[in-house]
């Protein structure tokens, strides 16, 4: 069974890639399996970010040579960082490994475009001085930022938080926020899966994570259009 049906390639971005191969798995069906190459962020200097990039353009070589079916790139920050746009750089590897490329923003992009997003509010783990960042992040996908909650973590302790800190900072969200049409959970590498189905139930919106629109967008691009329950509205009806 294993890559039976896809073999999915991620080069992750993080400190410690731990929760995205669990919930990874916890999504997919049978016969869907992970080929994964982990970067090693430790901080957001200019340094660090030409590091990743060039480390991310060797994973996706090596991700192609091993022969899986779709190659994803992971972190956006990193990947915009030499001025290109996510299609010229998508573009430019299918083109010279012969395996679709793709990336998680492209992948949140589709679903936002599927799911008819248009007010967008965004939790996400980091400092609150880096909200103004991620509503810019919602205007220049073309959408309306109704703002944004910073959890107050970083690089090192994503992997510490739990789903109960995702479902209450997206209640909290919610209450203040009541014309949200959808919400987002950025960053795939911290607990936010298991608040999709109870926040969308609760407050009757779209709720997209990093990691949900990743495993749905690669799912869809390898031909498995199978409706998966448990994990919102994206995989369960698109």
């Amino acid at each position: 069974m294993y890559g039976s049906r896809a073999r999915i390639g991620y080069t992750s971005v993080a400190f410690v890639t731990e929760v995205f191969p669990y919930a990874f798995y916890k999504m997919v069906p049978d016969g869907v399996s992970l080929a994964l190459l982990t970067l090693h962020q430790t901080e957001l200097t200019r340094g660090e970010i030409d590091r990743l990039y060039d480390e991310t353009m060797k994973a996706a070589r090596a991700l192609a040579k091993s022969g899986v079916d779709l190659v994803v790139l992971g972190g956006r920050p990193v990947l915009l960082s030499r001025g290109e746009n996510l299609d010229e750089i998508t573009g430019r590897l299918t083109r010279e490994l012969g395996v679709p490329v793709t990336s998680d923003a492209s992948a949140q992009l589709a679903a936002f475009k599927a799911l008819g997003s248009k007010r967008v509010g965004t939790v996400h783990p980091f400092d609150p001085h880096e909200d103004e960042r991620h509503d810019r992040m919602i205007t220049q996908l073309g959408l309306s930022p109704v703002g944004s909650f910073g959890g107050g973590s970083n690089l090192v302790d994503l992997a510490k938080l739990t789903c109960n800190d995702a479902l209450e900072w997206g209640r909290a969200f919610m209450k203040a926020h009541p014309d949200t049409d959808t919400l987002l959970y950025p960053c795939p590498h911290w607990a936010t899966v298991e608040a999709i189905e109870p926040i969308e139930r609760e407050f009757g919106v779209s709720v997209v994570t990093n990691l949900q629109t990743t495993v749905w967008h690669a799912l869809r691009v390898c031909g498995i259009n199978d409706r998966i329950e448990g994990y919102g509205r994206l995989l369960r009806d698109y």
